[in-house]
């Protein structure tokens, strides 16, 4: 018996969270990526100490979601597996450009733009802005693993252009310092201006360091 594999694009509801309101008041806008085993709406509340009115953030789900644990319990996300990952990096930056430039569009003139990316959402938003032009004026890839198997340094988005602020915490269960090594070493070889931001944390997204760099290199 012979088996074939095939593929068909379908249309796919996808859900995101926000926190504050888009206005003329807006000044910074955020789009927040979640990491594995996590949904949208935990990014938001790592934004809790930031004012409203001034701060917009859009935080996607990716469509992959699965109980965390056997076949029940919370119900948790994952934006990609080594599974047919090609078509999953593919359909996630069509998802993450489409959302993103939703709220573009809608952003009041001079509105600051971060993309903040928490670990497996790091990896696939270096992924995204690789495929896709994106217009941003932060990344901060949060304890992230940067993919070193595409050419940053010729990425549809200009990297360089942004401002690449690095951080994650020195005791990251994950992020040993030999990965840390090795993360500077692809940043060198794809000739990407980076800021490293190292801090006293583990591998979870401190609320404490996340307000630290707005207020040292976003802050107007």
């Amino acid at each position: 018996m012979e088996i074939k594999t095939n593929y068909f694009i379908s249309p796919k509801t996808a859900r995101y969270s926000t926190y504050g309101e888009l206005t003329a008041s807006t000044k910074y806008f955020w789009f927040a990526l979640h990491g594995s085993k996590m949904l949208c709406e935990q990014m938001l509340y790592k934004f809790k100490n930031f004012d409203p009115k001034e701060h917009f953030i859009v935080a996607p789900e990716s469509f992959s979601r699965f109980y965390e644990k056997d076949f029940g319990g919370p119900v948790v996300a994952s934006w990609m597996t080594k599974r047919d990952r090609l078509h999953e990096i593919k359909d996630n930056g069509n998802y993450l450009s489409g959302l993103y430039q939703h709220f573009l569009e809608q952003l009041p003139q001079g509105c600051k733009k971060t993309i903040m990316a928490f670990s497996q959402g790091g990896t696939i938003c270096f992924r995204w802005l690789h495929q896709q032009k994106v217009e941003v004026d932060y990344i901060i890839p949060y304890a992230c693993w940067i993919p070193e198997d595409i050419d940053l340094a010729t990425s549809n988005t200009d990297l360089n252009a942004a401002q690449l602020l690095f951080t994650y915490g020195k005791e990251d269960q994950y992020l040993k310092a030999e990965y840390i090594a090795m993360v500077a070493e692809i940043i060198k070889k794809s000739k990407l201006k980076m800021t490293f931001l190292p801090y006293t944390g583990d591998h979870r997204i401190s609320k404490e360091q996340l307000k630290l760099i707005f207020e040292q290199y976003i802050k107007e």
